[in-house]
Order: structure tokens, then sequence, then C-alpha cells
């Protein structure tokens, strides 16, 4: 593992306690990701994970799994696959959420700090869940 990645699952683990990082393959899983309530999603909270591309950080992370069975409003989200083609390294069923970064667009810096980093990728994933559908 880099030292940015080090340091940026360093930032992303004050936010984010639960989180687990498996280093074959840049695997990163978070327990108990809270879903924005009153939008018709089964699930409170939700495991979510991702991958951290080898050509980090120049290419962005993208999309991000959660464990099988997740509805909104009692059918199957939007740009979502379940079950996932590419199996986190973590039990049980998981399915993808195809998402990216957009807004802003992703612009990370020598300082991760000041640009796109990890922790930000994560934060958007509120966005795709408050998006409903």
């Amino acid at each position: 593992m880099n030292d940015r990645i080090k340091d940026e699952l360093e930032l992303l683990r004050r936010s984010y306690p639960t989180l687990e990082y498996v280093e074959a393959g840049q695997w990163v899983r978070i327990k108990n990701y809270e879903i924005p309530s009153g939008l018709g999603w089964n699930r409170q909270t939700t495991d979510v994970c991702f991958q951290i591309p080898a050509a980090y950080p120049g290419t962005p992370p993208y999309g991000f799994y959660v464990p099988a069975g997740i509805l909104i409003n009692a059918t199957r989200p939007e740009s979502y696959q379940e079950p996932a083609q590419n199996k986190p390294p973590f039990e049980g069923s998981w399915a993808l959420f195809s998402w990216q970064v957009d807004s802003p667009v992703w612009l990370p810096k020598a300082d991760f700090r000041a640009g796109s980093n990890l922790l930000n990728f994560v934060r958007t994933f509120k966005e795709r869940f408050s998006g409903g559908k």
C-alpha cells in the first residue's frame, strides 16, 4: 500500500471507524453506512464497499457495492446490478451501484486533503441514496 492510500484510509477511518481494508485488490468496506430515511429504502443502514483502482488517484474509484437485496419502494434500484459480476472479498452476495463522482469533478491534488479523495467519494454515496430510484 502506498503512503497516499494509507493516509487517505486513516482520514476515512476517522469518519467511519468500522472501515476494513483488504490489501489484495485494494478493497474498502464500511459497516452500517447510514441511508437517508424517509425515501423508501428497505434498510436504514447497510454495509458498503468499493475498490481503489490501481491507478489511484489519477483514476477515481467507480461504483460501490452493498449486500444483495436492497430495494427502494419494494423494487430494485436503477443503475444497480445484482449479483455483482466483480465480487468483493467479503462474505455474502453483493450488488453493485453504478456510481461515480460527477460534481465536483474528480480533481486530486498532491495534498489529498485539498482535492478529491476517498472520504469525498464515500460521502457521495448519500447523494445516490438520496436520489432514490
